[in-house]
């Protein structure tokens, strides 16, 4: 689909209004792999907190297509440094169709509660992954909703080929997971055009899956919409209208205008403040711990085999289902009869340099009292950029300055002051006992700090 023409399809979202889309967008948005993201949410437990975040991942996927494909259009048009590389049209029509694809399958392989449910996914081992796609062969480890998403958008190629070559599949999966190399596609710098030999890989995994793009654009404002909260609010067509490109190191890397950082910086203070008042929710961590603990237990029999197929049965409402049947059980009951636990402690509560020590006091104070606690942590990075883990770096973005009325590109985390204080892990540790226990848990803990 041509951006200058009309798309056959549309869908209205609250959020961006009319969604364009065309038949082959429309074939893949109607399988069975897409239309299975209707039956999970997009926040998983938010709404036992906030009524209103009932949206769902498939909403979720459509925002993303339509903002991958915006942003596209954007930096295209306005780079000089996109048009002269040459690209053919059917090239850049390429290179557009497997943005908007991206985006669309990005979350194909989301369990049911989204990130609740990861720690329950089989290894790695038992899904049917294109292993030649992968940068190393490594196959062990615990799988996660990125492994589903190859596995399925793999499987969606090989069943209708016709809506897009295995190699586009591909292309799609490296901007979806950075452990899979790209493949031809999207690195000899034609893309079946007459390309210049720049890469434009690094542009479209940024677009899809790096520190400005079309996924974090979306589901800030679509969860700040549902939850009813204003956190993730910020300005959204001025950030998209603030982006370009430009050639380093033989691949097109995204930029943002200098005029444009406070914007950005509001982008990612959004971030921030969604993850610390919605995300990670004081009441909403326990909940997940109860899901946890209804498998693990073997309250609710729920076994994923790695397989497409036992996925696909994998829905929210199926899992819901389970637990009303199993409500008799210590941990569903806590889900379906929703009975959270109070919160004793939180870590950052507690004076820099002594949180690990005097946590270990409260614990050994609380159990000696006889309180049953449960301990729960959570670590997220808030952003990859200038961040190296195993040679797994985000690629840069780049910030033109006028200096002495030279150009001159810095990379964003040189520039931020904001985000060079907040690209860090971000640790969320609390201790949590059940009501009853709360006022001689708190006691206790007064006593022993």
């Amino acid at each position: 689909m041509d951006a200058s023409s009309p798309a056959p399809f549309e869908v209205r979202c609250p959020l961006h209004g009319s969604i364009p889309f065309d038949a082959r967008e429309r074939a893949i948005i109607d399988h069975r792999f897409v239309q299975r993201l209707r039956y999970i949410s997009q926040l998983g437990f938010a709404s036992l907190v906030f009524p209103g975040a009932t949206h769902t991942r498939f909403s979720h996927s459509l925002g993303v297509m339509h903002l991958a494909g915006q942003v596209f259009d954007q930096v295209a048009l306005k780079s000089a440094a996109y048009r002269d590389c040459g690209f053919s049209s059917a090239a850049h029509a390429r290179f557009r169709g497997i943005v908007r694809l991206a985006g669309l399958l990005h979350d194909l392989g989301h369990p049911p509660f989204s990130h609740s449910f990861e720690p329950l996914l089989p290894g790695r081992e038992q899904l049917p992954l294109p292993w030649d796609w992968y940068r190393s062969g490594e196959k062990t480890g615990r799988a996660t909703h990125e492994d589903y998403s190859v596995a399925a958008i793999r499987a969606l190629a090989e069943e209708k080929p016709d809506l897009m070559p295995m190699e586009d599949a591909r292309a799609i999966c490296s901007l979806i997971d950075r452990r899979i190399a790209p493949g031809a596609t999207l690195v000899d710098g034609s893309g079946g055009g007459q390309g210049s030999g720049i890469t434009v890989y690094p542009l479209l995994k940024q677009i899809v899956s790096g520190e400005i793009d079309a996924d974090r654009m979306d589901y800030l404002r679509r969860d700040a919409h549902f939850a009813g909260v204003s956190y993730g609010l910020f300005d959204l067509p001025r950030l998209i209208q603030s982006l370009s490109c430009t050639v380093m190191d033989g691949g097109l890397v995204m930029t943002l205008a200098h005029d444009a950082l406070y914007t950005y910086e509001n982008f990612l203070m959004a971030r921030f403040h969604m993850a610390m008042q919605v995300y990670f929710h004081k009441t909403l961590l326990p909940f997940e711990y109860f899901l946890k603990r209804a498998v693990q237990d073997g309250e609710i029999e729920l076994v994923l085999d790695g397989s497409l197929e036992s996925f696909l049965s994998a829905r929210e409402d199926h899992v819901m289902n389970l637990l009303h049947r199993a409500k008799g059980g210590r941990w569903a009951a806590k889900i379906v009869n929703r009975r959270p636990l109070s919160r004793l402690l939180r870590m950052s509560d507690l004076p820099d340099g002594e949180s690990r020590a005097r946590v270990m006091k409260a614990v050994a104070k609380l159990e000696g009292e006889g309180c049953e606690i449960i301990h729960l942590k959570e670590e997220r990075r808030l952003s990859n950029l200038g961040w190296s883990n195993t040679g797994k770096d985000e690629a840069p973005i780049y910030v033109e300055q006028q200096i002495l009325g030279r150009p001159e590109w810095l990379p964003l985390e040189a520039v931020s002051v904001l985000l060079e204080r907040y690209n860090q892990v971000f640790t969320i540790e609390a201790l949590y006992c059940d009501p009853a226990e709360a006022e001689r848990g708190l006691a206790a803990l007064r006593e022993a700090l």
